[in-house]
């Protein structure tokens, strides 16, 4: 009878796997909201000068140090030719501004198509609006959206318009008055009275 006899493996190189961590790794911040816009945003970060002093005179002001690279390109409308009718934009800029007052529109939209005082204005009033909502026990605000029902524009001069809009607002029928000039080749806002 014979005895069993151990034998020793040949040995292998050690592999190395790698360890768990015990602590999960640290989830990415979550990203902030983002404010809404405000007409400061569109202002340039320091004033320009329309004028600036060089060697030979006065000159208009150019962005590079050097002097204008080119010259500055012409109109884009002719100064002879009269603007479209206003209509379109006065029902479109009342209708805005009424959503943007109950919160489901916003108020950026019409940083084109009004004056830099419309503007403010209607963002003071959107501010009061929404502390009001926030508060306890305030009505939820419907979804629902508003309807022009009616908009006559009167020209009282060449490039000077004003409007009266009827828009029907989901709860109330709501008028708003508006003044349009002529900004740049084109309609803008410079008055808008809400009702």
């Amino acid at each position: 009878m014979s005895t069993p006899t151990l034998r020793t493996a040949p040995r292998t190189p050690a592999i190395l796997v790698p360890t768990r961590r015990s602590t999960p790794p640290r989830a990415e911040p979550i990203a902030q909201p983002v404010r809404a816009l405000h007409r400061t945003d569109f202002l340039p970060a320091h004033p320009l000068t329309t004028v600036q002093r060089r060697r030979g005179g006065l000159q208009e002001f150019t962005h590079h140090p050097n002097g204008p690279s080119e010259p500055p390109a012409p109109p884009t409308t002719d100064p002879g030719v009269p603007l479209g009718d206003p209509t379109a934009l006065c029902c479109a800029v009342a209708h805005a501004a009424m959503e943007s007052l109950r919160g489901i529109r916003p108020l950026a939209q019409l940083v084109r198509s009004v004056s830099p005082e419309v503007f403010d204005a209607l963002y003071a009033r959107c501010q009061v609006r929404e502390q009001a909502r926030t508060r306890p026990g305030a009505p939820p605000v419907s979804q629902s959206r508003a309807r022009v029902r009616h908009a006559r524009v009167i020209r009282i001069a060449s490039g000077v318009a004003e409007a009266t809009v009827i828009v029907d607002d989901v709860d109330r029928v709501r008028a708003a008055a508006l003044r349009v000039e002529e900004h740049r080749g084109r309609w803008w806002v410079v008055v808008l009275e809400i009702g």
